[in-house]
C-alpha cells in the first residue's frame, strides 16, 4: 500500500525538496512551496487498475485491499488453489496470462515464490506489452524481475514503465530518478519477526503430529484434515506405480483406507493414508522395503 502511493505521487521527492530548502524567510517559504509543489504532482490510485500477479495469501490481501481502495483489480496467477479463490473478492477479474494483465494495469504487484519456473518472469518479452506509464512492484523476490529488462522499458518512457520499486536494491538501479529501492524492509517489524517464529513452530507441531507440510523447501505443500485415529506418512522417490504398491500392501492385510492425499515435486513424492485400523510391525516394514520408499511414519491421534 506504501508503494502504490510513493508509486502515484512525488512524495519521496518532495520530501527530499524540503528538506535541502534554505529559505528562512517562512512568507516567502510558502509561495515557494505553491509554486513548486506541481513538480511533484500525480494522481489518485481510486479507479486505476493494480495487476496482482500470484493470488496466494499475500497476493489476495493486496487485491482485496486494493478493491477497498476504489481501485480496478485484475490477477493472474495459473496456479490459483480453491482456498486461495475462497479468500478473493468476486471483484478481481481473473486473466488469463501475464500478457494481458501487463496490458491493462497501472500497477503491477508481484506476489510470487522464487522458482525455476518463475526466473525472470518479468523480462523483455513480457515488458514489451506493459501499459505505458505502468509502475511495476517487487516485494516477493529479486529473481522474478529481469533488471536489465526493467532497465530498457524504464529507458523508454512513451512504452514501457513509468516506474520501478523493489525491496531488492541492486546497483545497476541506485540513484536513477524512476527507481523507488528499500533496503529489504518488508517484513522488518518486531511483529512479522515474531509472527514468522509463531509460524514456524506451528508448522513444525502440525507436521511432527499430522504429517502435513507447509512452506517446505523441497517437498510438496501437503495438508490433509484427520479422519482417523492412524495415518501413515510415506515419502517416496516420485515414479510410477508407487502408491499402487503401498496400497497393495494395506489391502492384503485387509486394512481399509479413509482417506489419502498424493502430491509430488520435482523427484519427491508424499502420501499421507489415513487408515481404519493399526498397522503393525511387518505391515510397515513390508511399506518400508518397497524399492523407492524413502521413509515412513505412523502418526497415532
Amino acid at each position: 500500500l506504501a508503494s502504490l502511493l510513493l508509486g502515484s505521487r512525488g512524495i519521496i521527492q518532495g520530501l527530499d525538496f524540503v528538506k535541502n530548502l534554505d529559505e528562512p524567510d517562512n512568507a516567502a517559504l510558502s509561495v515557494l512551496l505553491e509554486q513548486e509543489k506541481k513538480r511533484f504532482a500525480g494522481s489518485e490510485i481510486r479507479g486505476k487498475t493494480l495487476g496482482v500477479v500470484g493470488l496466494g495469501a499475500i497476493g489476495s490481501l493486496v487485491a482485496n485491499m486494493a478493491i477497498d481502495l476504489g481501485m480496478k483489480v485484475l490477477g493472474f496467477d495459473p496456479a490459483l488453489s480453491v482456498e486461495a479463490a475462497w479468500r478473493l473478492s468476486h471483484q478481481v477479474e481473473r486473466m488469463e496470462n501475464l500478457q494481458s494483465l501487463l496490458s491493462k494495469s497501472d500497477f503491477v504487484s508481484l506476489h510470487l515464490p522464487m522458482l525455476e519456473a518463475t526466473r525472470h518472469l518479468i523480462n523483455d518479452d513480457t515488458l514489451s506489452v506493459v501499459k505505458p506509464g505502468c509502475c511495476l512492484l517487487n516485494f516477493a523476490r529479486e529473481g522474478i524481475v529481469d533488471t536489465q529488462a526493467v532497465i530498457r522499458s524504464l529507458d523508454q518512457p512513451k512504452s514501457g514503465l513509468r516506474c520501478y520499486i523493489s525491496d531488492f536494491p541492486v546497483n545497476e538501479l541506485i540513484r536513477r530518478n524512476d527507481v523507488l529501492l528499500m533496503p529489504h524492509i518488508g517484513a522488518s517489524t518486531e511483529e512479522a519477526e515474531e509472527n514468522c517464529a509463531v509460524m514456524a513452530a506451528d508448522q513444525l507441531k502440525d507436521f511432527l503430529c499430522n504429517g502435513n507440510i507447509k512452506n517446505s523447501v523441497n517437498f510438496p505443500a501437503t495438508y490433509l484434515e484427520r479422519t482417523s485415529g492412524y495415518r501413515l506418512a510415506i515419502s517416496n522417490r516420485n515414479i510410477p506405480k508407487m502408491l499402487g504398491h503401498v496400497l497393495s500392501v494395506l489391502a492384503d492385510a485387509n486394512i481399509n483406507v479413509i482417506d489419502m492425499i498424493n502430491k509430488s515435486r520435482d523427484e519427491i513424492a508424499y502420501n499421507l493414508i489415513d487408515i481404519e485400523t493399526a498397522p503393525d510391525n511387518a505391515i510397515l516394514e513390508a511399506i518400508s522395503s518397497i524399492e523407492g520408499v524413502v521413509n515412513i511414519r505412523l502418526l497415532e491421534a
